[in-house]
């Protein structure tokens, strides 16, 4: 019984900073797929091994070339200090090859985990791939010199659509937020906010264990 009180609670704090949603992306309440892969330099990354340490904040973006992209990540990276605080890491997610992960890297000097996924595995595993039309692309390449085949490889100009992830360390999607319109984001305030909730409700469940 208390377990069940403690989901709903999560679900609706959860729900209180997001629409339900169908598509794109997985919903709330649901188990992350737990992938294995590497970092912009190669190092692997287990996301079971970082859920044990804390939550997990996932950001899926379009790409480094990507300018709403570029002023999220900047984002929480100027916030990045209060979710190391809280015990919290940062995964950001791309299809970007990895000298093209690397070079934002360097540029921005991100301090969180930046993940080149050209291959678009974990795109498809929490339901956030997005085709750009091909006269879309071609548009993007002759007006804005931005060319999606050589920032990914792919010639199918698959990118991820801008997405929000909080995991939990029981390894289970309390926040999800997905948008095919990539000028909406949310913001790091909002997602703390997430995180601090979550943070009551668990020790709300251990004051009535």
């Amino acid at each position: 019984m208390r377990k069940f009180i403690f989901i709903s609670l999560i679900l609706v704090l959860s729900t209180s900073f997001a629409q339900a949603q169908t598509e794109p992306g997985l919903s709330v309440g649901a188990e992350a797929p737990n992938f294995e892969t590497v970092n912009f330099k190669g190092d692997p990354i287990q996301l079971d091994d970082i859920t044990q340490k804390g939550p997990v904040v996932l950001l899926f973006y379009r790409g480094s070339w990507c300018r709403f992209c570029n002023l999220q990540l900047q984002a929480f990276q100027s916030r990045l200090t209060d979710f190391e605080k809280r015990g919290v890491s940062i995964i950001a997610i791309s299809v970007d090859k990895p000298e093209k992960s690397a070079e934002m890297v360097q540029t921005k000097e991100f301090g969180f985990e930046v993940i080149s996924n050209p291959e678009a595995d974990l795109l498809e595993q929490y339901a956030v791939m997005f085709h750009v039309p091909e006269k879309t692309a071609k548009m993007y390449k002759e007006k804005y010199h931005i060319d999606l085949v050589a920032a990914s490889g792919r010639t199918d100009y698959l990118i991820a659509v801008p997405a929000v992830y909080v995991v939990d360390q029981t390894g289970t999607i309390v926040f999800a937020y997905a948008n095919e319109d990539y000028k909406v984001r949310k913001s790091p305030d909002e997602i703390l906010e997430v995180l601090d909730n979550l943070s009551l409700a668990n020790a709300w469940q251990k004051l009535h264990e």
